[in-house]
């Protein structure tokens, strides 16, 4: 096309040059035949002559109009897919695969989830097996031994030697029945315990806040019959919401505010609070108390079974309040850790904090 248009010019051009070139010679004959024919013939070559500029530059200014650029391949080929039905039948099918492709992937991830969950229930029943094991055949064994050991004393001085039953010997049966009514407290702490923890989880909008206020009302009730010479202040940050079984974490916040007010009863200004730590990724809940503390070297120690870092005689209980928090914060995706100071250092007291499954928290507006 634009070859075509350049030779067109140069025809032109040609006739142009032609025709300047034979003016002259036009009049010169003009000269010779005449005034009139010579301004005749002058006025007919002056004529073709504009004709000629004309149509010349009308060319010209036709040609930049007429002529498309070169169309490239690339430029033309998505004009002519987006325009054929083959190709929005294709782009159909690749948005059907597409779809078809983020559901497997949505699907796959709730498969991972799931099994990262059952892992996760699996490495905590063996960690409660290991647990009840070690209880059976430790906790368990202490008082058994007890009750062999003095039952064979009151056997070997009292029963083959027909020595009539004193004061030492009443001790001794005494020791005796402590032992067994310990172990059978024990064996039915395991149960209420596997009661508890395995019945069928509920999920709910729990409102911790409201809870926790309850159970240091109970705490405050129980001390002014048991302790009326000692106060506990508690602090419980308010709106404190999360998803959860409103029994299990009930009995969560019940164990950690009981230890909390047990393990301060020595300090002068006892302080026992509920909060939440909302500066981390996920919600961080806390129990503190400004009490007895604890030696963080045994701090993992401390949610074992039966296990306990201080005394009955010191502090009275059963060594099985953080082990079932500990149980319930794991069905509930969570879990649980403790830090402290002992005393009588500065600072001295305890904190347990634990998450939940998804680590959401929900503030009321005031």
């Amino acid at each position: 096309m634009r070859r075509n248009e350049n030779s067109g010019l140069q025809v032109w051009r040609r006739r142009l040059g032609v025709l300047a070139i034979g003016l002259p010679s036009v009049a010169a004959a003009g000269a010779t035949g005449g005034a009139d024919t010579a301004q005749l013939l002058a006025a007919v070559c002056v004529g073709a002559l504009i004709v000629l500029v004309a149509v010349a530059v009308a060319q010209r200014r036709r040609n930049p109009a007429t002529a498309a650029p070169p169309a490239t391949a690339s430029s033309a080929q998505p004009a002519t897919v987006a325009t054929t039905p083959q190709t929005t039948e294709l782009q159909a099918k690749l948005d059907d695969r597409e779809r078809e492709l983020a559901d497997r992937t949505r699907e796959l991830a709730g498969r991972q989830r799931e099994l990262a969950e059952r892992s996760r229930e699996f490495a905590n029943a063996g960690r409660e097996l290991d647990s009840l094991a070690h209880s059976i055949s430790h906790d368990l064994r202490a008082p058994l031994r007890v009750v062999d050991g003095f039952a064979t004393i009151v056997l070997e001085d009292y029963g083959d030697r027909g020595k009539p039953l004193d004061d030492l010997g009443r001790d001794h049966l005494r020791r005796i029945v402590a032992a067994s009514q310990r172990m059978n407290s024990m064996i039915d702490t395991l149960l209420n315990l596997s009661r508890m923890t395995s019945r069928e989880l509920a999920s709910e909008r729990v409102d911790l806040s409201q809870i926790a206020r309850e159970l240091a009302d109970d705490l405050r009730d129980d001390l002014r019959i048991r302790e009326p010479a000692r106060t506990v202040e508690f602090v419980i940050a308010p709106g404190l919401r999360a998803d959860g079984d409103p029994t299990l974490l009930r009995l969560v916040l019940q164990n950690l505010l009981g230890n909390a007010a047990k393990f301060s009863a020595k300090s002068r200004d006892a302080r026992v609070e509920f909060g939440c730590r909302e500066d981390r990724e996920s919600a961080e809940f806390f129990v503190r108390d400004n009490g007895a503390g604890f030696d963080m070297r045994f701090a993992e120690k401390m949610f074992g079974m039966f296990q306990r870092l201080h005394s009955a005689n010191e502090f009275p209980g059963t060594g099985v309040g953080l082990a079932t928090v500990q149980k319930i914060i794991h069905r509930h995706g969570g879990r649980v850790w403790a830090e402290a100071v002992p005393a009588p250092a500065d600072g001295h007291g305890a904190a347990f904090y634990f998450t939940l499954w998804d680590g959401r928290l929900e503030k009321k507006t005031t």
